[in-house]
C-alpha cells in the first residue's frame, strides 16, 4: 500500500502540540513583535518611555481597568516595547488562580517543561515554587508560581531576543555619543 506524503501530513500536523503549529505568541491579540499602536491606541492603557533592559516603552492598564486571563483576574498587566515592537508582556494574577491559568496555556500550548524550586517565606516556612517554561524559537512563555510574593504568580511572554537587541544598541550609542544626539 503506498501511501501520499501530503495524506500523510495533516496526520502528522495532529499530532503536533498547539505551540509548535503556532505562528505566534502573544496575549488576547498583542502579540510578540506587533506594533505598539495595537495597544497604545487601546484607551484601557496607559503608555509611558523608560530605559529596561528589554525595551523602552512600557504599557500598562490603567486604574479602575479590568482584564482576565482564562477566567482569572488579571492584578496588573505590562507590555514592553522596543523600537515599537512588542517585546514582552508580563501579567500578575493571585496565586489561587495559578494552576487555572497553566492549565490553559498547556491546552493551547500544549505541555511546558516543570522546574521546582524551594523558596522560604520571612518566618522560613518552605513552599515548592514551580515554574513552567514553553519554549518557541526566539521566543518563550513562563508560568511562576511564586512572583516575589506567596499570593501573587506571575506569567512572562518573552521575545528571547530583545535584551541582546537592546544592548548592542546602547553599547553602539555609548561608542559614538553622536548616534545620541
Amino acid at each position: 500500500m503506498k501511501v501520499s506524503g501530503l495524506k500523510v501530513l495533516p496526520a502528522l500536523l495532529a499530532l503536533l502540540p498547539l505551540a509548535a503549529q503556532a505562528e505566534s505568541l502573544g496575549f488576547k491579540g498583542a502579540d510578540l513583535g506587533s506594533p505598539l499602536a495595537r495597544v497604545a491606541s487601546d484607551p484601557r492603557h496607559a503608555c509611558r518611555v523608560v530605559n529596561t533592559p528589554i525595551g523602552d516603552t512600557i504599557c500598562s492598564l490603567r486604574q479602575g481597568e479590568l482584564e482576565t486571563i482564562a477566567g482569572a483576574s488579571v492584578a496588573s498587566l505590562f507590555y514592553f516595547y522596543d523600537n515599537g515592537q512588542l517585546s514582552g508582556i508580563q501579567i500578575s494574577i493571585a496565586e489561587k488562580d495559578f494552576q487555572r491559568v497553566v492549565d490553559a496555556l498547556a491546552a493551547k500550548y500544549g505541555a511546558g517543561a516543570l522546574k521546582s524550586e524551594r523558596v522560604k517565606n520571612l518566618k522560613g516556612v518552605e513552599h515548592e515554587n514551580r515554574t513552567w517554561l514553553w519554549q518557541f524559537p526566539e521566543a518563550s512563555l513562563e508560568a511562576q508560581r511564586y512572583a516575589g510574593r506567596l499570593d501573587k504568580s506571575v506569567i512572562r511572554y518573552n521575545d528571547d531576543t530583545a535584551a541582546a537587541r537592546v544592548q548592542q544598541r546602547r553599547a553602539a550609542t555609548a561608542r559614538d555619543p553622536r548616534q545620541d544626539l
